[in-house]
């Protein structure tokens, strides 16, 4: 879909400059530029294959552990699922969710414990939904949301990742703001057919021992 620039405003732009104090080319980023580049740039999930970066992901270097790769798919999932962008988890490579797990470093113990109850016996849709929720909120409040969207969209250019990142950013905190019935809702309706986060939180389980 093509980029509607009134969903880009100061304070979406704001928003996103706050996920990221210590980038300086995205600290300078103005409203006029942003939405100058937006007029011609369509939205297209597909094209974040998470194929070699384009742009710098600023990352604290950290070893990546089995468990913490398999809670990285996890949140692949939930943020696919966020934005309706269910079909990039068949083609997502390994060094996408790798990035994606360092990114949340700090706050992987805290999503351990969501994905447990997502994979626990007679979980519903709706507990699973409420799971991605929650995984979502713990990201953000942990200051971590800048860093997982790079990581996201790391095969983009560095003007794709801004426009993608801010829009899709915006459309998830636009979502914890509320009590995420809406977005649960969402959700449960996309698991009808979106296998893989079930799949993906039972392994994670399995890799942590949780």
């Amino acid at each position: 879909m093509t980029i509607k620039t009134q969903q880009i405003t100061q304070e979406t732009l704001d928003m996103f400059k706050k996920e990221f104090p210590n980038d300086a080319k995205i600290q300078a980023l103005t409203l006029d530029a942003v939405l100058q580049h937006a007029e011609t740039t369509t939205i297209d999930w597909s094209r974040l294959s998470g194929g070699v970066p384009q742009h710098t992901i600023q990352l604290q270097s950290i070893s990546i552990t089995p468990c913490q790769k398999a809670i990285g798919y996890v949140i692949f999932d939930a943020i696919c699922l966020a934005l309706g962008a269910v079909s990039l988890r068949s083609s997502v490579k390994a060094s996408t969710v790798e990035a994606m797990a360092e990114a949340a470093a700090p706050v992987l113990s805290k999503i351990e414990t969501a994905v447990a109850k997502m994979a626990a016996e007679g979980a519903s849709y709706t507990d699973m939904a409420k799971g991605v929720f929650t995984i979502l909120q713990t990201i953000y409040s942990g200051g971590c949301l800048g860093a997982v969207f790079s990581a996201f969209t790391a095969s983009l250019s560095w003007w794709d990742m801004v426009l993608y990142g801010l829009t899709g950013m915006a459309t998830i905190v636009a979502a914890l703001a509320t009590d995420g019935a809406a977005l649960i809702a969402e959700i449960v309706i996309e698991l009808a057919t979106f296998g893989f986060l079930v799949s993906d939180s039972v392994k994670a389980v399995q890799a942590c021992n949780i």
